[in-house]
């Protein structure tokens, strides 16, 4: 018995159970993670945006994110994936610098009241709402 009177046959299960992965499944997960990472840059590469959104579904199902970490890690997918697609932009003239700055720093104070609007926004609600626009611009753009 330990201190707090727990069998210690409970804690061994409990210690299997939850004890961190193999290498082997590790290294497995990691690759995965690199070919959907490779898939989400394709598409943000393709059409300049997309990435970040299809990226919580890609987490969430293909991964196993729980929807609030996998809001929070597709924001950190959006930085690296926005930087490369600007500088393939930039090299090829492809958009008007005059509006990038304004533009910027209204994403800049939107993405984080976003981020700290995350914490407080129940999980359901969350995936809801994000699955909801997903459907709703989807429809819009097939419409025209």
């Amino acid at each position: 018995m330990s201190a707090f009177f727990i069998p210690k046959s409970i804690i061994a299960e409990g210690a299997r159970k939850y004890s961190a992965p193999s290498k082997a499944s590790r290294i497995k997960r990691e690759a995965l993670a690199a070919v959907v990472g490779m898939l989400l840059g394709g598409v943000n590469g393709i059409f300049g945006a997309g990435g970040g959104m299809l990226a919580v579904p890609a987490l969430t199902f293909i991964l196993g994110y729980d929807d609030k970490s996998a809001h929070a890690a597709a924001i950190a997918l959006i930085l690296p994936l926005c930087a490369m697609s600007v500088i393939v932009y930039s090299v090829k003239a492809s958009f008007d610098m005059s509006v990038v700055l304004p533009t910027s720093i209204g994403v800049f104070i939107g993405g984080l009241i976003g981020a700290l609007l995350l914490k407080k926004i129940p999980a359901q609600w969350l995936s809801f709402v994000f699955y909801g626009l997903m459907l709703f611009s989807g429809i819009k753009m097939i419409m025209g």
